[in-house]
């Protein structure tokens, strides 16, 4: 099969791009830095550019890019660049789009989840047969977090109360392949890691497997989304599907470093 992921150099891409050639399928890369990388095309859903190249031959789509680190990007990546592509994939004749998404979007006021679902809605508006994944959060996007909040020497400030789900990408990979190479489902059953935990305690463990001194501070955050994620909005207690936690995790990144 020949299946075209964008955002395929990322966290979840390049995993998806791995099992989908180790199981003897065509993957197209789609990047704005391609580089490097094999079957690639240089696009830019903000723009436009590149994807009708890109989706030349191409049978499905795993859509796996979004802004997640440019917020002001927001509307015009996720929202109307999945817009503009799902117009260009019908054109192209592709069967199916498998969305990656995230758990616990229509309960939680964060402005890019309100992004993103919005983007689910484009999606189950198109004309291209359709699967949305909803996922926890990656453990590697915890590390992203707790350097932003480790900017002070010495002191590692993060809320205390929020409650998460952290979840391998490469376990969450396995599963949108799956559904890249099966019959379009729509919505399907959330995709969570195999324990829910605050984020203190995912903070203490971080800050262990480095084997750094920092003193942890309890940041009050006075948002509504802060007040969610406390009541646990983002996590799926039903569907521990994901079976590394974020110790071991850990453990095994930071015992090869």
């Amino acid at each position: 099969m020949n299946v075209l992921v964008t955002g395929g150099t990322g966290t979840l891409g390049r995993h998806v791009v791995m099992l989908l050639r180790q199981s003897g399928h065509r993957a197209r890369i789609l990047s704005r830095e391609p580089r490097g990388h094999v079957d690639a095309v240089q696009g830019d859903l903000r723009t436009g550019a590149g994807l009708t190249k890109a989706l030349a031959g191409m049978e499905v789509i795993v859509h796996a890019a979004s802004a997640t680190r440019e917020p002001l990007r927001g509307r015009s990546v996720d929202v109307r660049g999945t817009r503009r592509l799902l117009q260009l994939a019908q054109a192209a004749g592709i069967r199916h789009i498998v969305h990656m998404s995230i758990v616990g979007i229509d309960g939680v006021s964060y402005p890019y989840f309100k992004t993103k679902l919005a983007s689910e809605a484009v999606v189950r508006k198109g004309n291209v047969p359709w699967s949305i994944v909803r996922a926890t959060q990656f453990h590697d996007l915890f590390e992203v977090i707790l350097r932003g909040f480790s900017r002070v020497p010495g002191i590692l400030a993060v809320p205390f109360g929020w409650q998460v789900q952290p979840v391998e990408a490469g376990e969450v990979a396995r599963r949108v392949v799956d559904i890249a190479l099966g019959q379009p489902a729509e919505t399907l059953t959330d995709f969570g890691g195999p324990e829910i935990r605050d984020l203190k305690s995912i903070a203490e463990s971080w800050l262990r497997a480095r084997g750094e001194n920092r003193r942890l501070i309890n940041l009050r955050m006075p948002f509504k989304f802060s007040r969610q994620f406390t009541a646990g909005r983002i996590t799926c207690p039903d569907h521990k599907e994901g079976l590394i936690t974020f110790d071991q995790y850990l453990a095994e990144k930071y015992a090869l470093s």
